[in-house]
């Protein structure tokens, strides 16, 4: 199956391009890991990020906060 084909099938199954829809269980993977306490560090490296300060900048740009706020809002509902 080529990238095309497969973007082409993403975007007719989930109305949505390839890279969002990553991006997108990228974040909630790391809402999920923040949730159980994990602190920005660990959750970068475990999902593979080079730098806590690039999941920080994704975190924020696709949410409009930042983890360290998340986190905050979390615990208090």
């Amino acid at each position: 199956m080529s990238p095309n084909y497969f973007s082409d099938l993403v975007r007719k199954t989930i109305n949505d391009t390839v890279s969002n829809y990553i991006r997108q269980y990228i974040i909630q993977q790391i809402k999920n890991e923040l949730a159980t306490g994990a602190n920005v560090a660990e959750v970068a490296y475990k999902l593979g990020f080079e730098y806590p300060q690039h999941l920080s900048r994704m975190f924020k740009k696709q949410t409009g906060m930042t983890p360290s706020e998340y986190v905050g809002s979390i615990r208090h509902e």
